[in-house]
């Protein structure tokens, strides 16, 4: 990342970024990257509303069905509202875009910093990350990820109390997760990508001796007012960044609290957010949060849960 030079960046974003060093927070060496992402990359930008909706919002909707994604125009809205500068007080939401040397969109990361209770930590919420397939095995997404970092980082700094970014949070569909058998490989093949990173799945787990059983500590509720909530699998990515020291079961209550809270800024359906709220309290009962290996996270754990909603 450090092979990247002040013309790679938009000025918004490069000003933002002031005093982060970039290479701190790759998993990939400069020397790969000059091989692998560098030829295609033409700029990173943080992505305006305007950006969004006529270069970027054709390859979101072309990567995720209508159940797991977002309206363009809620998408469009919040980024007009934050270049204006009215979102005071609300978790920062960022898309961080990629530009190929023509200009076009190759990729993107959407994703919100929480703040969690307490004042030591913000984390990346990263709902979208996505790459043109034409680029896909050429470490954007990796450059991708490093941006999401920067930006949350850039954003802890802004804050009274100087958080540090410790991991990012994302949810995931586990190894076998899906209806056919090109879905079930598609996930199998997504938790093997994660699980080389280093992600692991953030689970609950009973606090009795003796007690047996790990459950998913994530409920999605529904984006729209007619929809149910879904449980998925929330995973960690850790920070390459040294001496950041975290325990993510004492995160676990705090994530869930900000998470929510966030979704409730941005305006989501109340009730939806109340019900998956309730199911996420009623697992946590008793139980701790803990990380484990994605690839140890079978069906049981998510599937036919108290409100579980497979689609």
């Amino acid at each position: 990342m450090d092979l990247l030079q002040p013309h790679h960046f938009d000025i918004r974003l490069r000003n933002l970024m002031v005093g982060i060093d970039l290479q701190q927070l790759s998993r990939v060496s400069s020397s790969r990257l000059k091989d692998t992402a560098l030829p295609d990359l033409g700029l990173i930008e943080l992505v305006s509303g305007d950006s969004f909706q006529n270069d970027y919002s054709q390859l979101y909707l072309s990567m995720f069905h209508t159940g797991e994604r977002e309206r363009v125009d809620l998408i469009v809205q919040r980024l007009r509202d934050d270049f204006a500068g009215i979102r005071s007080g609300l978790a920062p939401y960022r898309i961080v875009g990629i530009r190929d040397p023509n200009g076009e969109a190759v990729g993107a990361a959407q994703f919100s910093v929480l703040m969690l209770a307490g004042g030591r930590f913000a984390v990346p919420y990263l709902q979208y990350i996505y790459v043109r397939a034409e680029n896909r095995r050429q470490d954007l997404s990796e450059v991708l990820h490093t941006m999401v970092l920067a930006v949350a980082t850039a954003d802890a700094n802004a804050t009274v109390e100087g958080r540090v970014v410790p991991f990012t949070l994302f949810e995931t569909a586990p190894t076998g997760h899906g209806s056919t058998q090109t879905s079930r490989t598609e996930a199998t093949e997504r938790t093997t990508i994660h699980a080389k990173s280093g992600s692991r799945a953030l689970m609950l787990r009973s606090r009795s001796a003796g007690s047996s059983g790990a459950f998913s500590a994530h409920v999605q509720p529904g984006l729209e007012p007619e929809e149910g909530p879904l449980t998925l699998i929330w995973a960690v990515r850790p920070s390459p960044a040294p001496s950041i020291e975290y325990d993510v079961g004492e995160c676990g209550k705090a994530l869930v609290a900000a998470y929510y809270r966030s979704l409730r800024d941005e305006g989501f359906p109340e009730k939806n957010i109340a019900l998956a709220e309730r199911i996420v309290e009623e697992r946590v009962e008793g139980r701790e949060f803990f990380d484990m290996p994605l690839a140890d996270v079978t069906a049981a754990m998510y599937k036919d849960l108290p409100g579980s909603h497979e689609t």
